[in-house]
């Protein structure tokens, strides 16, 4: 699991117990990927077409979208424990 987890914890007990709620999560976690897989698909879709260029501020949207999958991204990889290192690995 990524320190980024736990760092905020000192206490060894406390951060075990954080650990297991984390993991204890992982449903809820694979529906929030799926999710936002969704919502990065909607972007990617709606990038493709020309009727995105029609708008004078096409820039600043394109800008958005990009640092809206630029979030996705780093929480997708946040949330996805299967792909983290654990201290048994």
């Amino acid at each position: 699991m990524y320190i980024d987890w736990t760092r905020h914890i000192s206490d060894p007990k406390e951060k075990e117990a954080f650990e297991q709620s984390i993991l204890g999560s992982k449903r809820v976690l694979e529906r929030l990927m799926e999710l936002m897989d969704e919502r990065e698909l909607s972007i990617d879709v709606s990038e493709r077409g020309l009727k995105q260029f029609d708008n004078p501020n096409w820039a600043y949207k394109q800008a958005f979208n990009n640092g809206f999958k630029s979030c996705l991204g780093i929480v997708k990889t946040l949330i996805d424990l299967d792909q983290q290192v654990t201290k048994d690995n």
